[in-house]
This record gives C-alpha cells, sequence and structure tokens, in this order.
C-alpha cells in the first residue's frame, strides 16, 4: 500500500498538466481567432457574441441545473470576482491585439505564470519548491528577452498585456478555490453570463454589422474558447494554481504557428529565444512535477 499511494498521486497531477496544456493550446487557437476580426470588429462585441455561443453550449449540456446550481452557490462573490478579473483581461489582451504580433503578445502576456505562483504561495498557502521557483524565473526571463529591453518600450500596448496578465493570475487563484465546491459546468455558466451581460451593455447600443466571415469567427472562437475554459477548470482540481500557471508556457509555440500560417507573422529573433526559455520552464517543472513526492496533488 506504501508503494502505490505515490503512483496514484503522480498520474493524477500529470493528468491535470496534461489538460492544463490542451486548454492553453485551445486559447492559442482561439486568440487566433479572434485576431483575424479584432481590427474590424470593437472587442466587447467579440467577447459578446463568444459568450452567447458559449451560454448557449451550457444550458443545452446542462439544462436548469447550471442556472439553479448558480443560484444556490456559496462562492457567488467568488464567482463575480472572478468573472470581472477574466473580462477585464480579456478586454486588455485583445485590444492590445491591435498593434503587437500574435506571438509578441503572448510571449508578454504570459508574465502571469509568474504572478500566480507569488499569488499562490500569498494566498493558497501552496508550497514553493525549488522546482516551480525555478519555472518561474526562467520564464520571467524569457518574457523579459522576448520584450527586447535594449529597445523595449512601455507604450500602451505593452502595458494592457502586462496588466491583463494580472487579472489573469487574480483569476486564477479564485479559480482554484472555487473549484474545490462548484461543479465545472456552472463555473463556465457564470463566468461567461458575467461577460454576456457587461459585454451586451456595452456592444449592443453601438453594434457593428459583421459579414459571414467575422460572425463565423466569433462562433468558432465561442466553442473553442468554451471547450477551453472547461478543460481549464478540470485541470485546476487536479493541480495547484502555481503549477498550472507554469504549464501555460508550454502553449506557447502556438502562438508563433498560428501567428505564421494565419498573417504571415514572423517575429524578431529576440521572440523566438524568449518563447523558448519559456518552453523551457514549463519542460522543468513538469520532468520536476513527474518525479513521486514533488508536489503532486491527488485526483478529487
Amino acid at each position: 500500500m506504501s508503494t502505490s499511494a505515490p503512483i496514484r498521486v503522480q498520474t493524477a497531477s500529470l493528468t491535470g498538466m496534461a489538460l492544463g496544456i490542451g486548454a492553453y493550446s485551445l486559447f492559442a487557437l482561439h486568440d487566433a481567432m479572434v485576431k483575424g476580426v479584432i481590427m474590424t470588429v470593437p472587442a466587447p462585441q467579440i467577447l459578446f457574441v463568444r459568450s452567447a455561443v458559449i451560454l448557449l453550449l451550457c444550458l443545452l449540456i446542462g439544462r436548469s441545473s447550471v442556472v439553479t446550481g448558480l443560484w444556490q452557490s456559496r462562492n457567488r462573490w467568488l464567482i463575480l470576482g472572478r468573472g470581472l478579473m477574466t473580462l477585464a483581461a480579456w478586454v486588455m489582451y485583445y485590444s492590445a491585439g491591435r498593434s503587437l504580433q500574435l506571438a509578441e503578445m503572448t510571449t508578454l502576456y504570459y508574465f502571469a505564470p509568474v504572478l500566480t505562483t507569488v499569488l499562490a504561495v500569498i494566498f493558497l498557502h501552496e508550497r514553493l519548491t525549488l522546482a516551480r521557483v525555478g519555472g518561474a524565473a526562467i520564464g520571467l526571463f524569457g518574457v523579459m528577452v522576448a520584450a527586447n529591453p535594449a529597445g523595449f518600450t512601455l507604450d500602451w500596448p505593452v502595458l494592457l498585456v502586462l496588466a491583463a496578465a494580472l487579472c489573469w493570475a487574480i483569476a486564477m487563484i479564485l479559480m482554484r478555490t472555487i473549484s474545490k465546491s462548484e461543479s465545472t459546468l456552472v463555473q463556465v455558466f457564470a463566468q461567461n453570463l458575467i461577460h454576456f451581460l457587461a459585454m451586451g451593455a456595452i456592444a449592443l447600443p453601438f453594434w457593428h454589422g459583421m459579414d459571414a466571415r467575422q460572425l463565423g469567427l466569433c462562433v468558432m472562437a465561442g466553442l473553442v474558447g468554451g471547450l477551453g475554459q472547461y478543460i481549464l477548470v478540470e485541470s485546476a482540481r487536479q493541480v495547484p494554481a502555481s503549477v498550472l500557471g507554469t504549464v501555460e508556457y508550454g502553449a506557447l509555440i502556438w502562438s508563433f504557428i498560428f501567428g505564421f500560417l494565419f498573417w504571415g507573422e514572423l517575429p524578431q529573433a529576440n521572440v523566438y529565444v524568449g518563447a523558448l526559455l519559456v518552453v523551457a520552464a514549463g519542460l522543468t517543472l513538469a520532468i520536476s512535477e513527474r518525479r513521486p513526492g514533488r508536489g503532486m496533488t491527488a485526483a478529487p
């Protein structure tokens, strides 16, 4: 019995990390779809349509149980806080997408895992292992390299992305807390209900007509983003927030692939070097967390 327990714990953590990588890979595809319409459609309108699609999916799957679950939840204020944080993060992030390449935008945004690691120690009292500190440090250094400090200026698009990273880190901490007692579907439904109402109030009075391509990309972003959100919450049940945040680095490569395929973007050499460093941070953490007894988290 004593030898089997570490194996069960290890498997749970690796599964959670794999789910996290899958979720962030879907988010990279989602971001590429949004970037495809962000120059012609306002960000609030994109988020409104995307949230409407996800809400419809949640209601089709969970029916009245998701509404009842949210109404009866004891974590309504935490759910509201998380919804507002993710809303602020995405509005700022996609607004910056008008001025930054996808790879640049994503790499800067990956300052969030460093913040998540720090906040997880402060508020969730998670154990700060050497591997987690090292992974966060390597990732931070990679972001600094990608930002090209020699010619780096803190203009408004960069500041928006960094502010979005802070909001996302806070949302990650809230998600980890809420996931202990709320179903995944209720969390996804609640978050997108907040986005739907807030963005509807902004977008509907100033609605821009959309052609079939623009509407199709927004709908597809809702389908892909909704699946990513669901998988991310499931991942948060199995790994600490500090680990899940660093796993986020592993999906960075997709931003380069999608940026090149869809818009022919070729970032400067420093962005590639920074991206390799942040991927290395994720791999370092994955290898360390795979060892029995190194901060593994059992499946719920």
